[in-house]
């Protein structure tokens, strides 16, 4: 069964909150997760929180909500997700 990461939408209003919040999803308070859709790639690919050995996933809450604040930052971000093979579940 895979490790689930939970994003909430409703925590953040731009780009850099968004960072925050997959940070903290992932890493607890003040964790890091990335800062650009570079390092979130790479961060995808594992070893910066998430398990080595078995799969992970990610669920994102109150998406339309991102959607709305982030624009289209929120489809580059949706499609790193894709790119690096990470299922992501828009709620």
């Amino acid at each position: 069964m895979p490790v689930t990461y939970r994003i909430d939408g409703s925590r953040f209003e731009t780009q850099r909150g968004f960072w925050a919040e997959l940070g903290r999803a992932v890493n607890g308070p003040d964790g890091y997760f990335g800062r650009n859709l570079d390092a979130l790639a790479d961060c995808l690919r594992g070893g910066y929180g998430t398990p080595d050995d078995r799969p992970f996933r990610f669920v994102w809450a109150h998406s339309a909500v991102s959607r709305a604040r982030l624009g289209e930052r929120f489809d580059r971000i949706v499609a790193v997700f894709a790119d690096e093979g990470v299922e992501l579940e828009l709620r």
